[in-house]
């Protein structure tokens, strides 16, 4: 059968030329000037591969690649930069939007052609992949906040192992925090091999492996986490194949955690799109809730609907500084979901002995608090 190849770019000499070589290797061809009409056709026609400009006056190359990348029915079409940007930085932002290669012009005939065949033909395996994903999917829930040091990687844990708990269903707990992930410690579990292995490998990540990488704790929950060696943070550049982890994830159990560290990084701003739920943390301080309320905002403005939101208020410190519930309500202008008592000894003893608190102190407010939250989502 023969393949076609969609090729968005503005230069009609390169739409020519390109158009031409291609064609007589074989392909079918579809092409378009303006963003707008690449993306309609992307969406009508179902193309083999993209060929994409960046320098594009509607929309660029990095809006278009997103915004297939975000579209149920093109998200599995491969995408080949073609453009004259040559800095590093176009090149990261390019794989970043979703390309799975990148190519500056000009480049020599038999440079494209070995890209092209060489992207087609994992192509099959991409769409083959997607088939089998669109066939089950979990709830896949996004743990957010506007910045650090609040707790959610333990809440992340501790919630992942009460909805398992009160479900009896998979679940799976991740993050996506490279060189700074801290519930594998938590855990005690020792190998964080298997997603610097996902990380390595080329777009198109295979279930098997994925189904390889993901250990189970003795809690039951199933897991898939970070190294905390400060010098896997060079994997925050992989923001493809997160998201391609997180997609495959979202078939592989009834319930999917995900640990996505704080603020709107370019890993949280390609995965959050495809949560069911967001969990966004926050802790009583007017400047945290200022924060807050803009990266709610900023996620609103990204397209995500306010039925996803969970808003969960963790106060860890015993202070009369600190804002009451009602007053961090007031400040952050929405209804707060779920809010946490400081436990400054139950946190701790649960870190030093890699025991979680809803299995530490059972009959605890902590954990009735978990139950609560984790019934919330459940329901």
């Amino acid at each position: 059968m023969t393949q076609t190849i969609l090729i968005i770019d503005d230069d009609i000499d390169t739409l020519k030329l390109v158009g031409i070589m291609l064609e007589r290797k074989g392909f079918n061809i579809l092409a378009s000037t303006t963003g707008k009409k690449g993306l309609q056709l992307a969406k009508n026609e179902f193309p083999d591969l993209i060929l994409l400009d960046i320098m594009i006056p509607d929309l660029n190359g990095y809006e278009i690649a997103r915004s297939v990348r975000s579209t149920p029915e093109t998200e599995s079409i491969p995408i080949i930069m073609f453009t004259a940007k040559s800095q590093v930085d176009d090149k990261v932002e390019g794989l970043e939007a979703g390309a799975d290669a990148y190519i500056t012009k000009p480049a020599r005939p038999r440079e494209l052609f070995a890209q092209v065949n060489s992207i087609l033909k994992r192509a099959p395996q991409r769409a083959a992949g997607a088939q089998q994903i669109s066939a089950k999917k979990g709830k896949l829930i996004g743990i957010i906040s506007s910045k650090g040091g609040i707790g959610i990687s333990t809440l992340a844990t501790n919630l992942a192992i009460e909805i398992h708990n009160q479900s009896d269903q998979p679940t799976i707990l991740s993050d996506f925090r490279p060189g700074q992930g801290t519930i594998a410690m938590d855990l005690d579990v020792q190998n964080t091999s298997g997603m610097i292995k996902l990380l390595e490998e080329e777009p198109g990540i295979e279930l098997l492996s994925l189904e390889d990488s993901l250990l189970e704790h003795k809690t039951g929950i199933l897991t898939l986490l970070s190294s905390h060696n400060p010098a896997d943070s060079k994997y925050i550049t992989y923001v493809e194949q997160y998201h391609q982890i997180a997609v495959q994830l979202h078939s592989q159990a009834d319930y999917i955690l995900i640990d996505l560290g704080p603020s709107l990084s370019p890993i949280v701003s390609r995965i959050i799109p495809e949560c069911d739920k967001i969990l966004v943390c926050l802790e009583p301080s007017p400047g945290n809730i200022t924060q807050t309320r803009m990266l709610i905002q900023d996620l609103i403005n990204s397209g995500i609907g306010e039925g996803r939101f969970i808003i969960v208020l963790i106060n860890r410190q015993r202070s009369g500084v600190q804002l009451s519930w009602e007053q961090a309500e007031n400040q952050l202008e929405r209804k707060i979901d779920q809010i946490f008592t400081p436990v400054p000894e139950l946190a701790y003893q649960a870190a030093a002995n890699n025991s979680p608190m809803v299995l530490r102190a059972d009959d605890s407010l902590t954990a009735d608090q978990f139950r609560e939250l984790a019934q919330s989502i459940l329901d």
